[in-house]
């Protein structure tokens, strides 16, 4: 499933530079599982193929909606371009 979230993280220095760009701003992500085990377990969780974020879990997210798959890669595609 596809989604959009704000990205608002509890503990900013938990993820990259590049990611904290985003803190405050939609985001594009995918979904999600229930994790096993790590610092996030028994969190859903989320991840963000664009900036190779492996694990985003729901308490770092707000405002998280289900899009269409032709919105996630506009979203998505954005986000690449502006990486580039």
């Amino acid at each position: 499933m596809f989604f959009e979230a704000v990205f608002q993280p509890l503990k900013k220095k938990a993820y990259s530079a590049e990611m904290r760009r985003f803190v405050g701003k939609k985001i594009p992500i995918q979904g999600g599982w229930i994790s096993k085990e790590g610092d996030h377990k028994g969190q859903q969780c989320f991840y963000l193929t664009a900036l190779d974020v492996n694990v985003i879990p729901a308490s770092d997210l707000k405002d998280i909606t289900n899009i269409s798959f032709v919105r996630w890669k506009e979203f998505h595609s954005a986000i690449v371009k502006k990486d580039e």
